[in-house]
């Protein structure tokens, strides 16, 4: 019996050792590794404060980034007392006398937008600008700071697989200082490790938070620490790994002041090809005479780097490398600029060590990929717009680390002679642009970095094939190359900004359909499977995307006709169509003339020619 009793124990033991190893198994398939979102420019949740608390302007609403901007009596004082005279002169006598109006203006409208953020000459913030620290994961966050998260990043799908509970985000000042969030974003990585009891954690750079991750690397470099000790892997989004080209024109040359992208396209190529306010700006600018916007241009780009922006080592590190030098020595050589010059030239060398560091980290086991827009013209406010291959905002250079490319829409020549192929097997692999613009193997990782033609920066995380893209290479070890799934996450894909289109096939989804027509509720269901099925195509057809997304707004339009919303879109597409009309009118027949320069003549002429 004892015998029987004791089989029987060790028996039951052997169940329960197999039970608890299949569980133990079952949970680790289950297991992921923590993912800290570093934000890009302006993206993170940051306040200007007061006595320790959040400031607020007069209405009760906190001062958030990314201006911090309150027009209080003192704001208004300066703009009657300095300005108003000098601006008032300027539209009688339609001249800018010296510059004064340009002056005064540029001055009040830097200490507007940067006042609340100007750092002094250690490059630490004069006043109380702090961001918001996340002590937790996505799923302990208030609703306002979930909310403030998606919006700049949906990654709702991430939750679907991983969980809330494995989603960080690091926030930081974008205007801040560089050492200080490098050495910030270190300890973060240790408090997440930390707060999840992982060894390692995964990391996504957007934008800005690719040139901290160059910082980061640095400092892990002079503390003679293995990135892989802490990192599993990294999926930069378009990181500005050397510097955003914007940037680098705007400290380099100020603005771009040629008369047909002044009056036409600098403006609506910022705000929106399609929002009116361009539009208005440009009509606008002909009160004023072109070479006093001129001067005023000037004076704006002059007043914002020279007396804010210079002071943030943040900001020096979206300089590109290849114009820091010439930076450096317009505005960093004063004996005043001393210790800015230290930090600027500290992360200057982070910048130029970014690919050493990449390379090193994945020599140590650290898997590193990357996410690249392309084939957008560079906002035409810079004055190198039109000669290098962007996203909107940042150059494919510096997103691809390194891959060449000549100009947007613009083939290699056939004489093109890499300067260098990184690809793991040429003889094997094919990594060749279907659009013939791209290089990608003189890329230093083309084996791991995916492209987006035509995509815009500003809006790349509205691409819903980019964000899963993102979430699989974070949630699947088995993610290796871009090799791995090629027919699901092709190398060379296209952009597609389907986040107001999902939301809104959404809303209709639940619409009460019994108010419609049958044929009108049969159009909607199959204009939504339309989209549905266009969506689960990763492989981005365009012309796939444009029918369903003109069918599906077709009956979405016929149906909320009477909707208020509705009427307001009506009332701002009208609004977009005046204004972009009357501003190319004028061009055309004026070109760059002010209002007080317009004469009869040249309407006659341009009619009757």
């Amino acid at each position: 019996m004892k015998k029987m009793r004791k089989a029987m124990a060790v028996m039951l033991a052997l169940v329960i050792t197999l039970s608890c190893v299949s569980v133990l198994g079952y949970s680790a398939k289950q297991e992921y590794v923590p993912t800290i979102i570093i934000p890009g420019l302006f993206q993170c949740e940051t306040y200007s404060y007061e006595n320790g608390e959040i400031a607020c302007d007069a209405n009760g609403t906190p001062l958030a980034a990314p201006f911090y901007v309150s027009i209080g009596e003192k704001e208004i004082t300066d703009i009657v007392t300095k300005a108003l005279l000098p601006i008032t002169k300027m539209f009688i006598t339609q001249e800018d006398k010296d510059g004064l109006a340009a002056k005064e203006v540029s001055k009040i409208l830097a200490g507007i937008l940067m006042g609340k953020q100007r750092s002094d000459a250690n490059g630490e913030f004069i006043d109380d600008v702090r961001p918001q620290v996340y002590e937790g994961s996505f799923a302990t966050l208030t609703d306002s700071q979930r909310e403030h998260v998606l919006r700049n990043f949906p990654v709702e799908e991430f939750f679907d697989i991983a969980g809330e509970e494995n989603l960080y985000v690091f926030n930081y000042v974008s205007t801040g200082n560089m050492i200080q969030t490098s050495k910030d974003l270190y300890d973060y990585i240790q408090f997440v490790k930390k707060d999840t009891g992982a060894e390692k954690v995964n990391l996504i750079p957007v934008s800005q938070g690719g040139s901290i991750t160059n910082g980061l690397m640095k400092y892990y470099d002079e503390q003679n620490i293995s990135l892989s000790r802490d990192i599993n892997r990294i999926v930069f989004a378009v990181p500005a790994l050397d510097g955003a080209a914007l940037l680098g024109d705007c400290y380099r040359y100020g603005f771009n002041k040629n008369s047909e992208a002044l009056y036409t396209t600098a403006m609506p190529s910022v705000i929106g090809y399609e929002n009116y306010l361009g539009y208005i700006i440009n009509i606008a600018m002909r009160l004023m005479p072109k070479a006093d916007i001129d001067v005023l241009l000037d004076e704006i780009a002059s007043a914002m780097v020279n007396d804010y922006l210079r002071y943030s080592t943040l900001l020096w590190g979206l300089i590109p490398s290849g114009d820091y030098p010439a930076c450096r020595e317009k505005y960093l050589m004063g004996d005043d600029m001393k210790e800015i010059r230290r930090q600027a030239d500290w992360y200057y060398d982070a910048q130029l060590k970014s690919e050493d560091y990449i390379l090193e980290a994945i020599e140590d086991g650290v898997k590193v990929f990357d996410i690249v827009d392309t084939n957008v013209e560079l906002y035409q406010l810079a004055v190198s717009h039109d000669k290098q291959n962007c996203d909107g905002i940042i150059h494919v250079d510096s997103t691809s680390m390194g891959a060449y490319s000549v100009n947007v829409g613009t083939k290699l020549p056939e004489n093109y002679v890499a300067s260098r192929n990184n690809c793991t097997d040429p003889k094997n692999h094919d990594h060749t642009d279907p659009e013939g613009i791209m290089d990608v193997c003189s890329g230093l990782l083309p084996e791991h970095t995916f492209y987006f033609s035509g995509q815009n920066h500003a809006t790349t995380a509205s691409n819903d094939v980019i964000m899963t893209l993102i979430i699989q290479l974070l949630t699947d070890e088995g993610f290796t190359s871009v090799h791995s799934y090629p027919d699901k996450f092709p190398q060379f894909n296209y952009g597609r900004e389907t986040k107001t289109l999902r939301e809104d096939v959404d809303y209709m989804r639940d619409y009460d359909t019994s108010t419609l027509t049958a044929e009108d509720a049969k159009e909607l269901s199959e204009a939504i499977a339309q989209v549905d099925e266009m969506l689960k195509n990763k492989v981005v057809d365009t012309e796939e995307f444009k029918a369903a997304n003109d069918r599906f707004y077709d009956i979405f339009n016929k149906i909320t006709s009477g909707d208020s919303a509705k009427t307001m879109k009506g009332i701002t597409r009208a609004l977009y169509i005046i204004t972009r009309t009357i501003s190319d009118v004028l061009y055309f027949i004026y070109g760059d003339k002010a209002f007080s320069e317009m004469a009869l003549k040249p309407i006659l002429d341009a009619l009757f020619r």
